[in-house]
């Protein structure tokens, strides 16, 4: 099928394992073996014991929906000679929509650069099915810098037999280059509150040697904005499951927000302990007005069977390189 374009123009090798670290041994291999995934709630650190205060994950509600939504595929790149976005919207594979739009409703997709001033643009109409192919470019004139810092939204839409957002998945354009890359986004039900598109930077690092994890949390962006005049602030909930066992549970400062990022640099401290294993980290953001009127933000769980691949691939990455710092951006999920 014919593209359609539019144009827009403005190792663990170096411990040496001997009778002397068989400890140290015991818990990475733990680590490896029991990474587990799972998501549950989150400053004072004291370890919780296995009476009383502990909460197991059997407990707590996983946030999202294990229903699968279908797919959107799409094509992103970035002409730095004419200083131009490529966008295009390749397929939507495996929709779900309600059965009472029937076998066969109609569909669209509609996307939006989230700049100070939005961008939008609308793909074809198109009738559902398994398979629904677009093969639509969209070309922008905007400039590299301000792209970086922007998400590309795209609102998945019914127009017959009425107009409906079905579902929604986004992407960070934080890499955007002149190569161009593939993307499949997993498609989520549609926000029936504002969609969060926060993101936050956290490094880890397993310390083999000191027995224990260090988690830094350094900071957030596009950050949401308050409705009325009150400044809003925010600060970080971190919770240590093992087992599924509350152990640990820490948070950062807070701090005021500018130009929708906050920057805490802070670093946590986790013991582990011989028989620790399925480790798995929970990190909240929330806000705070002058009101004291606390509001979650979004939340991102750490480990290595997490279905995010971001999250997953820092923490394979964490405990297969001891004593290596590894720092990664994430996308907060509402709960």
């Amino acid at each position: 099928m014919a593209k359609k374009y539019h144009l827009w123009c403005p190792g663990l090798n170096y411990l040496m394992f001997n009778q002397k670290h068989k400890e140290i041994l015991h818990i990475w291999k733990n680590l490896k073996r029991h990474d587990s995934s799972s998501s549950v709630p989150s400053s004072s650190s004291s370890r919780k014991n296995s009476h009383g205060s502990n909460r197991s994950l059997d407990t707590i509600t996983l946030s999202g929906d294990e229903r699968d939504f279908g797919r959107l595929n799409v094509k992103v790149f970035y002409n730095s000679s004419v200083e131009q976005i490529w966008i295009t919207v390749l397929q939507c594979r495996d929709l779900s929509w309600p059965s009472s739009y029937g076998d066969a409703p109609t569909v669209s997709i509609k996307g939006t650069l989230t700049l100070p001033k939005p961008v939008h643009f609308k793909s074809s109409v198109k009738e559902g099915s398994s398979t629904i192919e677009f093969m639509e470019t969209f070309v922008f004139a905007i400039k590299l810098q301000s792209l970086q810092t922007v998400r590309l939204v795209f609102k998945i839409q019914t127009q017959t037999p009425r107009k409906k957002t079905i579902g929604e998945c986004s992407l960070s354009l934080r890499s955007l280059s002149t190569q161009e890359m593939d993307y499949s986004l997993d498609i989520t039900p549609p926000s029936k509150v504002s969609v969060c598109h926060a993101e936050l930077e956290l490094g880890t690092c397993f310390q083999a040697i000191n027995s224990r994890i260090q988690l830094q949390i350094l900071e957030a962006q596009y950050l949401p904005s308050s409705s009325t005049p009150l400044t809003l602030s925010f600060f970080v909930k971190v919770s240590m499951f093992s087992s599924g066992e509350l152990i640990y549970k820490k948070k950062t400062r807070l701090l005021k927000a500018s130009s929708g990022r906050v920057k805490w640099r802070e670093t946590m401290v986790f013991p582990l302990i011989q028989n620790e294993k399925e480790i798995l980290f929970l990190i909240k953001l929330y806000s705070r007005s002058s009101v004291r009127r606390k509001h979650f933000v979004g939340q991102i769980w750490i480990s290595e069977d997490n279905t995010n691949i971001e999250a997953a691939n820092q923490w394979k990455e964490t405990i297969t390189n001891p004593e290596k710092v590894v720092i990664q951006w994430h996308k907060l999920n509402p709960s």
